[in-house]
């Protein structure tokens, strides 16, 4: 009887000091473990992001943020985060306080758009893209972002046109043509 209460106070013992130890290690895409000594906490955090642990990669970002309430890059990050987990009104709250940080920053305008594009948010969502092009319109994507919300709320000539603006930019993207396609079928 007593070996029985031994080994599960041991069992107990062994699971209280396993929660308790820190996480250091990530393992990347072929299993091997990530040194955490080694990385940033932002390199961290991506890490965490790629092997789909949201939780962790958040609690990181929000250390990183109480130590330097300044940096823009984690609050980005962040929110990069609530949007995959679909918490769309702390991603807006994360991506805001990037933006006041670095009003000028065109990736933060561009992932902003991305959080009202999801909830359905349009024209939110083309406000924010606008400024991200306003700011750089060299990155086909972000032009593809735009034109998809301007299908969104049936504004084809101008869907089409920033597909065509994406196509110059990367004339073979077969997606684009597609989308470009798609828009001018429906002007007709």
């Amino acid at each position: 009887m007593w070996e029985i209460i031994i080994f599960l106070a041991t069992i107990l013992l062994a699971i209280m000091i396993v929660r308790k130890l820190p996480v250091d290690v990530v393992a990347d895409d072929n299993g091997e473990e990530l040194d955490s000594d080694e990385k940033s906490p932002m390199e961290q955090a991506d890490d965490y992001i790629e092997a789909g642990h949201y939780r962790r990669a958040e609690n990181l970002l929000l250390k990183v943020i109480s130590q330097d309430p300044d940096d823009a890059a984690a609050y980005n990050k962040l929110g990069m985060v609530y949007l995959r987990e679909k918490n769309y009104k702390d991603a807006r709250a994360s991506l805001n306080q990037a933006l006041k940080l670095e009003p000028e920053n065109d990736t933060f305008h561009n992932n902003l758009g991305l959080v009202y594009y999801q909830k359905g948010e349009y024209d939110d969502a083309i406000e924010a893209y606008e400024r991200s092009v306003e700011i750089d319109n060299k990155i086909p994507s972000r032009l593809v972002n735009l034109g998809l919300a301007y299908f969104m709320v049936k504004k084809y000539r101008r869907a089409a046109d920033q597909f065509e603006k994406a196509l110059i930019l990367d004339p073979r993207n077969e997606s684009y043509k597609d989308l470009l396609k798609q828009a001018e079928e429906k002007m007709d």
